[in-house]
């Protein structure tokens, strides 16, 4: 993969003191990860990932404009587009969170993350414009300020890099699958706020929930249970069969975290088991986690207690039996979790792009034959059997 690459400026618009040359930044920009993977559907790609923005400086900031220029190989701009802080709806508040105290960040979710496939991805520029807001005053002038009125400009490139999955894969389960959730610009396995003294204290530095999905089974009107919820056994997922998505040798496992409970006929309230200390460290319950051999680790979580049928050391082949979808670990309902990562520890692997062989994505009583694709929020999918 290619470096990330890094300039920063500063252009002062407003009559302020001139840094001193040896002044540290105002911001610093961490691309997380640091080599973002861009991933193809169809006619698009997407590259989807985070900006750690953290506020160097001794005075209060206010983000109001953060715009993206996309240059080629030869450094030719090819677009550019901002969200700033213009009309009564500005575009800038879907990123949440604009103002940064004095060595406060703000964890930006790269809000330009699609792109027509012919539209060269070499170089992605984020320039950041920042309003000084050190008091009511100056709070009160920015409201009346234009978006490109900068005390300061800061800039970041990042370099994206397309990644080829090395193993062949199909999809873990059999019938019509629910993709519940995915890896989609507004999916939570994407939403990592790594700035959170929370996420460092949990030993989290890296994303391997970046290209995850959850699989669910539904009926016809896209109910995950019927009756009771509090019946695990009405929920169409659970217990449903688990089965490898791909060759490689089983390398750890757990099979005796209990089922979490709903504790209301809603459905709304879960009671999770009481485990001893060190169990479960990750929350990720049962699971099965394969290394294929090649640099890529499949994981498969939340799985039925005393379902799961393989060892470690136990060589696998694509479609072997694993266990069971279940509802332990950190699950709100039953379900697979499945993730690809680039090495075998959950919180310092980043996840890599799933492409799955012959299946089929269905548009009602229509449906797509896929020979090589991903999967991702809101599909209905069936894996074809050979």
């Amino acid at each position: 993969m290619k470096s990330t690459k890094f300039a920063f400026w500063l252009l002062g618009t407003l009559p302020l003191a001139a840094p001193a040359a040896n002044a540290p930044p105002v911001i610093s920009i961490t691309p997380m990860p640091e080599a973002p993977i861009v991933e193809t559907r169809g006619s698009n790609n997407f590259v989807n990932f985070d900006l750690v923005v953290r506020n160097q400086s001794p005075m209060t900031l206010r983000l109001a404009k953060l715009q993206i220029s996309v240059y080629d190989q030869h450094h030719a701009l090819v677009q550019s587009r901002a969200l700033n802080t213009d009309a009564f709806t500005p575009s800038i508040a879907v990123l949440g969170k604009q103002v940064m105290a004095p060595g406060e960040a703000l964890d930006v979710f790269n809000p330009f993350a699609e792109f027509e496939a012919q539209v060269p991805l070499d170089e992605l520029r984020f320039t950041f414009c920042l309003q000084r807001e050190d008091g009511v005053f100056e709070r009160g002038r920015n409201l009346h300020r234009l978006p490109d009125d900068c005390d300061y400009e800061v800039s970041a490139s990042v370099t994206p890099s397309f990644y080829q999955t090395k193993t062949p894969l199909i999809l873990p389960l059999r019938g019509k699958l629910f993709v519940w959730e995915g890896h989609d610009f507004y999916a939570h396995h994407l939403r990592v706020p790594f700035s959170d003294p929370r996420v460092a204290a949990l030993g989290i530095q890296a994303d391997s929930n970046d290209f995850a999905m959850d699989f669910i089974y539904t009926d016809d009107e896209g109910h995950a249970y019927h009756d009771d919820p509090r019946k695990l056994q009405n929920w169409y997922s659970y217990g449903k069969p688990v089965f490898a998505p791909g060759a490689g040798t089983v390398i750890a496992i757990a099979n005796d975290i209990p089922d979490n409970r709903f504790a209301n006929q809603a459905a709304t309230k879960i009671e999770y088991p009481k485990l001893p200390v060190g169990k479960d460290p990750n929350d990720i319950g049962n699971f099965v986690l394969i290394d294929h051999g090649n640099g890529e680790f499949s994981l498969l979580i939340h799985m039925q207690a005393g379902s799961v049928r393989v060892r470690p050391g136990e060589r696998v082949s694509a479609g072997d039996p694993l266990g069971a979808i279940g509802f332990a670990g950190d699950s709100i309902f039953p379900h697979l979790h499945y993730s690809l990562m680039q090495g075998p520890q959950v919180t310092k692997a980043w996840g890599i792009p799933a492409y799955f062989s012959n299946f089929r994505r269905l548009y009602g009583a229509e449906s797509v034959a896929i020979a090589h694709g991903t999967v991702n929020s809101g599909d209905f999918v069936e894996r074809q059997e050979q």
